[in-house]
């Protein structure tokens, strides 16, 4: 079962609540009004969507433009290339000299900024909620809220950021963004952005700058590397500009500067400035560090100095009772306490086990034996002919810099699952992509269906968090970008966006649940696909009962009928598991 990411409110908000607020539209109901409107994001700045274009708009300074263009004519550089004209008691310029193209589909509007003919475009969606909007981006599930019933801001501006001394309209734009929260949720995003001012109660004498309230490392160089890292990984925000408006040491400021420059968004901001690092630290006369363990990127980062976004506190009551050891098989594997319950959202686990570097947690309802067989499953995926080395040393590279984690909860009521609840209302970090409940965990028959859910969710874990990222060619779950994705396309008889309802009958995969998008059918599909080929579902009790979802049982008439997938997942230079996980992982 996944589990939508619990996200800390800092730059991201937790989205927890299936209720939501989104307007949705019929395919006959009149197009809402969109175009034309003031979106006021949290920095103060607002955009306008017109047909082809998009808008800044940003409050007058003595009744006019001028200076603006002097706050923003940066001496040696145009970045920003200001033209800004008085229009309706604003400062409005073109955004962005791109040709956009808007189409409403009936739920929301898709906007497309057009590249050239070799080039992909870019495209996002705008969500109407109450009270404003959401922009949606589907590549990370990153949502960004924009509001255009909160008033014009009148405060003091430092660069493009709003600073705090308009501390009512920080306020208003606050509550806006937690009043979205359910419709973000419904959306999908598993981020929602936002960076409030900190400090707003600074003396107005003072002459320091609004810092953003970002906690940042001491080492200027390492300051530098963490903006972008904070800004593009993270989402914190605009952190390269708070970095360049309110470090004191501006010596690196190149190095945030160069990274942003030569990012592309197609790229994975954690994999891309820790190779920029490892090949240029030596040239400013620095050595190389792992940004996740530096940066705490599996906690979301350093955080922030204002002590009123700290973690929830939970109860874990009875989670905290240990049970005695009663595990039965041979693991080579050993249960200790949490190693990390002072981390935020770990706080109820108290078995651990550590298994190449990675974590299995565990609550105090989950036996010994059950915890031990997903640690041994856990392995046994990694080191798939179990000479003790790992297949796939980037794959592992990449799950151990994400902090991968297989957490295993008591139940999913959060009332009878206290480290449930703190996971959800606390953890921050990137490694979590499923769970498994104890009812759901058998090592008597490992990975039968509807037994022991543990091979699927540990596969969907290492699928999602590694093999998507290390081989996008391969395994990116967007439309039309991948090896996997044009596979689906045709077990499903069809591109389908969106559920369709009913399949048609040449299609072999038809996944029925329908608030399962585009990206999680895939990585469903390509689980179906490897247990499949590992002759997991290869009898006919099982076969009855998968058939309304998918069809081929066996490895032989996945071969057969799914020529596609197969040659995908068998493919040696991906290095996937190919023999089923007994429960028992014994290197030789």
């Amino acid at each position: 079962m996944n589990l939508a990411k619990a996200i800390g409110f800092t730059a991201l908000l937790v989205l927890s609540s299936l209720a939501g607020c989104v307007q949705y539209f019929g395919e006959d109901a009149q197009e809402p009004q969109f175009f034309g409107e003031l979106y006021w994001q949290e920095n103060g700045v607002a955009l306008i969507w017109e047909n082809e274009s998009v808008y800044y708009a940003i409050p007058l300074i003595n009744g006019s433009c001028d200076e603006w263009g002097v706050i923003f004519d940066v001496e040696g550089e145009d970045s920003w290339n200001w033209k800004g004209e008085e229009k309706d008691g604003l400062c409005v310029d073109l955004a962005r000299n791109e040709n956009h193209v808007s189409t409403y589909t009936g739920d929301y509007f898709e906007i497309c900024i057009e590249e050239d003919e070799d080039e992909s475009n870019l495209c996002y969606e705008i969500h109407i909620i109450e009270g404003g909007i959401i922009r949606y981006y589907e590549d990370d599930e990153s949502c960004f809220p924009q509001s255009n019933e909160i008033r014009e801001p009148n405060g003091e501006y430092g660069s493009v950021w709003l600073k705090g001394d308009d501390k009512e309209w920080h306020e208003e734009f606050a509550d806006f963004v937690e009043d979205s929260e359910d419709a973000a949720e419904q959306i999908g995003c598993q981020t929602l952005s936002y960076a409030p001012v900190y400090l707003m109660d600074q003396d107005d004498d003072s002459d320091d700058d609004i810092d953003c309230g970002m906690i940042w490392p001491e080492d200027p160089f390492k300051a530098a590397i963490y903006s972008f890292t904070a800004e593009y990984e993270l989402n914190y925000g605009a952190a390269v500009g708070c970095f360049m408006d309110n470090y004191d040491d501006q010596s690196y400021e190149n190095v945030a500067l160069e990274l942003e420059e030569d990012y592309s968004s197609n790229q994975i901001a954690l994999e891309y400035v820790q190779d920029w690092l490892d090949t240029n630290a030596e040239t400013y006369g620095k050595e190389s560090f792992n940004l996740s363990a530096e940066f705490n990127i599996s906690g979301g980062g350093l955080g922030y100095s204002d002590a009123s976004y700290q973690p929830q506190p939970v109860d874990c009551g009875a989670s905290r009772e240990i049970l005695t050891n009663d595990a039965s098989n041979s693991s080579i594997f050993t249960i200790e306490e949490n190693p990390h319950a002072d981390q935020a959202g770990m706080a109820c686990f108290t078995k651990y086990v550590e298994v190449f570097g990675l974590g299995i947690y565990a609550e105090s309802g989950l036996s010994d034996a059950q915890v031990l067989h997903a640690a041994d499953v856990f392995a046994e995926l990694l080191d798939n002919d179990e000479d003790g080395v790992v297949d796939d040393q980037a794959l592992l590279s990449r799950l151990q810099n994400m902090s991968a984690l297989i957490p295993m909860f008591n139940s999913e009521e959060q009332d009878d699952s206290p480290a449930l609840s703190d996971f959800m209302q606390n953890y921050n970090g990137n490694g979590e992509s499923a769970v498994l409940f104890a009812d759901e965990v058998d090592p008597e028959n490992p990975g039968r269906w509807g037994s022991d859910a543990t091979i699927e969710e540990i596969m969907h874990t290492i699928n999602h968090i590694g093999h998507v990222s290390v081989y996008p060619e391969a395994f990116a779950l967007q439309p039309n970008s991948s090896l996997l994705s044009e596979a689906m396309d045709e077990a499903r008889g069809g591109q389908f966006i969106d559920h369709p309802g009913y399949y048609p009958e040449d299609a072999w995969y038809h996944y029925d649940d329908t608030t399962c998008d585009y990206e999680c059918m895939a990585i469903e599909y390509v689980y179906w696909a490897q247990v499949t080929n590992m002759n997991l579902l290869n009898d006919t009790s099982t076969c009855d009962e998968i058939a309304d979802e998918w069809e081929p049982c066996s490895g032989e008439l996945l071969e057969s009928m799914d020529v596609l997938i197969h040659a995908l997942i068998t493919d040696p230079q991906y290095k996937l598991p190919q023999i089923a996980p007994d429960g028992i992982y014994n290197p030789e």
